[in-house]
């Protein structure tokens, strides 16, 4: 519908003054506490929960204001992992030792020479020296003698910079054992974190978590590879295991164990059990989204369905209270152009059902008016509009007088205008504006209600 919706959602925000904001957190942890973990934090594949490392947070980061060009600003910027100030210093993270190293080999192929770094978005605000000379497409002209330092021409300048100086000065790491090229045992770990995931996931996020199984391996053709990783999800959860196997017209059997080479010569796949710790979760509330605070509609775009006729008054109310809490709000009607109210007035559209789509709100209001809803309720594309939006548990509003297209969709026998019903399936309908402003900002506020996703599933 759009390929770039996040962008433009961001760029949209940004524009509006609705600044995004990311608070920055550490998790920070010994040597000591490292080692007491049951998993290995060199691992890139494993994660700290939260309830054994709270976050410090130390920061915020705030988007004030859109690149004034994106591709010399955003396309060029570079970003190097080796880019760190005084204080900190690297792990033994195979990964990151990777990235160390093949970030400025990239920039220099990505970006198109060795002096990336001289480009206006990664250019240094404050002056720097160091000993970087000549090359493809620099921007310094550097003075001197010589193509190198410290030379003897120049008194053996520049000289390297000292910690007192504020130079670099790398972290007094202390290594009292040889150092090997082995993985630690419990590297070998590879399912309980995947376990302590899913468990503390929401019921509906679990179920998205199947579906999504669902999806990927059912485009498998060869019949035993969907067999070897439903074999694999059984060592994660055997309900998960035996959801996503029914749908694939499988039987859970015991996975085949791999042997695994890089393990330590005196124990292998087979042989390793994790071992439980004072630091062994089973669940981690934080890892789930469905404790995250709801008490916002800034930013939500929120889609009203229009044609001539419609009841101007009430897209007026609806428009203001929405605009009040922050949300943006366009107007769709099945052609571009102002369309004309019952009251006279004309009412300016944003899209039309060709140029929009329901993916790209977040919610969906449907003002009365008797031609208008008339019109509507004949439209396939605003029928589709409002099925798609429920199918996708979206918070929905209507007038009373906009039953007729409630009528033309799969689940208007599943609509009441009781408060209670509201609450659950985030669909209000309204006899009075003001009110159904409140009820129906209420619903955006909690983004979706997976509730509705019981109606459409199969069980197993």
């Amino acid at each position: 519908a759009d390929a770039d919706f996040h962008r433009r959602d961001l760029w949209e925000a940004i524009e509006a003054g609705a600044y995004p904001e990311w608070e920055q957190g550490l998790q920070v942890f010994t040597e000591a506490q490292a080692e007491a973990f049951s998993f290995d934090v060199l691992d890139p594949t494993k994660l700290i929960p939260e309830e054994l490392v709270p976050v410090q947070i130390v920061g915020n980061m705030t988007l004030n204001r859109n690149p004034d060009n994106f591709f010399a600003e955003t396309e060029q910027v570079a970003f190097c992992v080796a880019h760190i100030v005084p204080g900190i210093d690297f792990t033994n993270d195979p990964l990151l030792a990777g990235r160390i190293h093949s970030y400025v080999d990239t920039q220099i192929s990505r970006l198109g020479g060795p002096n990336f770094h001289e480009i206006p978005i990664n250019r240094p605000v404050v002056p720097v020296h160091n000993n970087q000379r000549d090359g493809h497409m620099r921007q310094t002209i550097d003075k001197g003698n010589t193509s190198y330092s410290p030379n003897s021409l120049g008194g053996g300048c520049p000289f390297q910079a000292k910690a007192a100086e504020g130079g670099f000065s790398s972290y007094a790491e202390r290594i009292d054992s040889r150092k090997i090229r082995e993985r630690s045992r419990s590297f070998f770990d590879h399912f309980s974190q995947a376990t302590l995931f899913f468990n503390s996931m929401s019921q509906p996020e679990k179920d998205h978590i199947v579906d999504a199984l669902r999806f990927e391996l059912g485009k498998v053709e060869t019949e035993a590879i969907r067999q070897r990783m439903v074999g694999i999800l059984s060592r994660i959860d055997k309900g998960l295991a035996h959801e996503v196997a029914y749908a694939l017209g499988l039987n859970v059997l015991e996975p085949e164990q791999p042997i695994n080479h890089s393990m330590p010569a005196d124990a292998d796949v087979q042989a390793y059990q994790p071992v439980k710790t004072k630091s062994s979760l089973d669940l981690s509330p934080a890892l789930s989204m469905a404790g995250t605070v709801k008490n916002s509609i800034l930013t939500r775009k929120i889609a009203i369905l229009v044609a001539d006729g419609v009841d101007g008054g009430a897209v007026r109310s609806m428009q203001k209270a929405l605009l009040a809490e922050g949300a943006v709000v366009e107007l769709i009607a099945p052609r571009l152009g102002p369309v004309t109210a019952a009251d006279g007035s004309a009412l300016p559209v944003d899209k039309s059902f060709l140029t929009a789509a329901s993916v790209l709100y977040d919610a969906v209001y449907v003002p009365g008016g008797t031609n208008s809803v008339a019109t509507l309720a004949a439209t396939a594309d605003a029928v589709h509009f409002l099925n798609e939006a429920y199918k996708h548990c979206k918070a929905i509003a209507a007038d009373e007088g906009a039953m007729q297209l409630f009528r033309a969709t799969y689940f208007h026998k599943r609509v009441s205008d009781s408060d209670t019903a509201m609450l659950q399936e985030g669909v209000a309908i309204g006899r009075d504006n003001k009110t159904l402003a409140a009820q129906f900002i209420a619903a955006i506020k909690m983004h979706r209600f997976w509730e509705r996703e019981k109606a459409r599933k199969v069980p197993a």
